[in-house]
């Protein structure tokens, strides 16, 4: 049987997300942090009153799991956007290819750690 390892507290989670290959936390409340990848894409995790660790792993592994690239960039892109950034459509899309693999990473390494 596997060993489980436990993350006994948010902090030891967020040092943990800190310390992966790709991924940081870049802003932290006490209701919310968010995650951000290589090309800066992010993810917002919220931490709701009740929370126990186990909710907060959960909720992180899916707000992972839920990022589109392709919903980024059409949320994103605008000839504005594009001329702001300096960004062509295909490299602003790869980037966030890029991180929609980082972000899928961290949560198979967070699930693997955690189940």
């Amino acid at each position: 049987m596997e060993q489980k390892i436990e993350i006994t507290n948010l902090q030891k989670l967020i040092d943990w997300i800190d310390s992966s290959e790709n991924c940081f936390v870049s802003e932290q409340e006490k209701d919310y942090f968010n995650i951000e990848a290589p090309n800066n894409a992010d993810v917002f995790v919220n931490i709701e009153k009740d929370d126990n660790i186990d909710d907060i792993i959960s909720r992180t592994i899916e707000r992972l799991q839920d990022f589109d690239a392709d919903e980024r960039f059409t949320e994103l892109w605008s000839k504005e956007f594009a001329k702001q950034n300096g960004f062509r459509p295909r490299h602003f899309i790869d980037m966030l290819e890029e991180d929609e693999t980082s972000f899928n990473e961290l949560a198979r390494e967070l699930e693997n750690v955690w189940h």
